[in-house]
């Protein structure tokens, strides 16, 4: 049976607080710049680079949440994980599983086993578990009975 989690409310919400005012920020940033070297369409540069920049840092999370998209999904065949792969991880492939941990945040580094095209030395990819729709104990009691994760040294 699969497990799948969505993106939560609260989460989004404060990860789209966050791009806003890491876009107003650079979009002030663009503007003075412009402004600064005389450049006769400041405002209109500022707009577009700012639609760019907020597009680029949160179009997938705005699309994955208003259609409550499966962004995590561990299922029987491996892991899936939307911002990484359109296709499930199989669990032959995963080496190994890290929890690490700063504050309330958790992430889990995925290590894959290497193979002719990388070297296999860092996490082939990390998850973070926090603005998931479910607790963080869930999810891992779901991984863990597919592998075994450890906890990250720091």
């Amino acid at each position: 049976m699969a497990s799948q989690y969505r993106y939560s409310k609260t989460n989004f919400q404060r990860s789209l607080v966050t791009a806003v005012g890491l876009t107003l920020i650079v979009s002030f940033l663009v503007w003075l710049f412009a402004r600064l070297l005389g450049l006769y369409y400041a405002n209109t540069i500022t707009i577009v680079s700012g639609l760019i920049f907020f597009s680029f840092c949160s179009a997938a999370m705005i699309r994955r949440y208003a259609l409550r998209e499966i962004v995590m999904a561990v299922r029987p065949d491996g892991l899936f994980d939307a911002r990484y792969s359109s296709q499930a991880v199989p669990w032959d492939d995963i080496k190994d599983l890290r929890l690490g941990r700063a504050e309330n945040d958790f992430n889990l580094s995925v290590y894959l086993w290497p193979d002719r095209t990388s070297s296999g030395a860092g996490p082939a990819f990390d998850i973070d578990l926090s603005p998931l729709d479910a607790p963080v104990d869930q999810i891992l009691q779901a991984l863990s009975a597919y592998k075994q994760i450890s906890l990250e040294q720091t």
